[in-house]
């Protein structure tokens, strides 16, 4: 088979590295901006190589949503089977490009998207098949763990852990999305459609853990927890609900004991109660190697469907959890169970509780308490 290659920054890199390793398998042409143009291997005609009559597999690495919702869409309405690491653009997107395939006889594949080179989502469609899947809770992001693994095992502050992140490549120049939660964002959102077969719905707006400090891990410390950066969901019936936030874990919980940049996740159902996974959930041959396994599943026949059969609708209420909160401001008439040296408690509250704080106080640390 044929394929092209959308983007050359490291996960593109990699790609190309591995194509090579594949039998059957035919790199011919890269898209780059038009100042990194070297011809005849790179081009900036995007859009002429995701339609040419020859290409069959496209492989789409870009960062951003433009021009990769462009390419994709325009190799998916020419029966291209599409590849694609990048999640900003498949969480909003998703559906139609379902539709696009469905229709015009590509397919697209998406399990770089999200947890990097743990085959996560593929597990996702293989358990999905049998029975309903319950629920997940998983570490989706590298950077906050590392950034929090610093912070409790070496006492730094989060500006220290996070300037450590990026001088070793883990965290942008930019890391905004890492630590404020939006890249987990768009990981759930992509998880919740395949793991409910649902189109998208719009989930809570996710807690990153920039409002931390060497205090909150103190306080972990000394109630046997440690703190961890999660997304957690459940599905019951034709409702979900989905919260991205920092969370207090027991320290013999799984998740409490993923380590610096690593990844994990829990799927649970009724057949195997919970499943767990580890692993890089990023870096340039990890997300390269699940696009490969993705391009192999092409080649053999063999892709798992992607079927966004319901309309489910997202209801808080379904996970009603316990919260802690740190605010310099009077939080008592929210009803906490609990409030002492600066922290306050509350126990078995929705989601809703997140808005009613941050209207006193934008600035509070809120996170879950298991």
């Amino acid at each position: 088979m044929n394929a092209v290659l959308l983007g050359y920054g490291t996960i593109g890199k990699g790609v190309e590295i591995l194509c090579r390793q594949v039998d059957g398998l035919d790199l011919k042409e890269v898209f780059v901006l038009p100042q990194f143009v070297d011809l005849p291997y790179f081009s900036n005609n995007g859009e002429e190589m995701v339609t040419r009559e020859d290409t069959d597999i496209v492989f789409e690495c870009l960062s951003g949503t433009e021009p990769a919702n462009m390419l994709i869409t325009k190799a998916l309405e020419h029966g291209k089977h599409v590849i694609t690491s990048n999640k900003a653009v498949v969480s909003p997107n998703l559906e139609r490009y379902v539709e696009l395939a469905k229709k015009h006889g590509g397919s697209i594949q998406i399990e770089a998207s999200v947890a990097g080179g743990i085959p996560f989502l593929d597990a996702v469609l293989k358990l999905q098949k049998l029975e309903d899947i319950d629920g997940y809770e998983g570490i989706f992001n590298g950077t906050s763990n590392y950034i929090l693994d610093q912070m409790q095992n070496n006492g730094m502050a989060l500006e220290t852990a996070l300037k450590q992140a990026q001088a070793l490549g883990y965290a942008e120049a930019d890391p905004t999305n890492d630590i404020e939660g939006i890249d987990v964002f768009y990981k759930a959102n992509i998880t919740n459609m395949l793991a409910y077969q649902t189109k998208n719905d719009t989930i809570l707006p996710p807690l990153g853990i920039s409002k931390l400090n060497t205090k909150d891990i103190e306080l972990a410390k000394e109630n046997g927890k440690v703190i961890r950066h999660i997304a957690r969901s459940v599905q019951e019936g034709n409702e979900f609900a989905t919260i991205i936030a920092p969370v207090f874990l027991s320290k013999d919980n799984y998740l409490a004991n993923v380590p610096s940049n690593y990844n994990a996740q829990l799927l649970h159902a009724h057949s195997f109660d919970q499943i767990g996974y580890f692993g890089q959930g990023a870096g340039q041959l990890a997300t390269a190697q699940a696009m490969l396994a993705n391009a192999l599943d092409t080649m053999d026949g063999t892709e798992r469907a992607i079927d966004l059969k319901y309309d489910k609708k997202v209801n808080n209420d379904l996970l009603k959890e316990d919260w802690i909160v740190r605010s310099g401001k009077d939080l008592s008439g929210l009803g906490p169970d609990k409030a002492e040296d600066g922290y306050f408690f509350f126990e078995k509250r929705s989601p809703d509780l997140i808005g009613d704080v941050q209207k006193i106080d934008a600035d509070a640390m809120i996170a879950l308490w298991k």
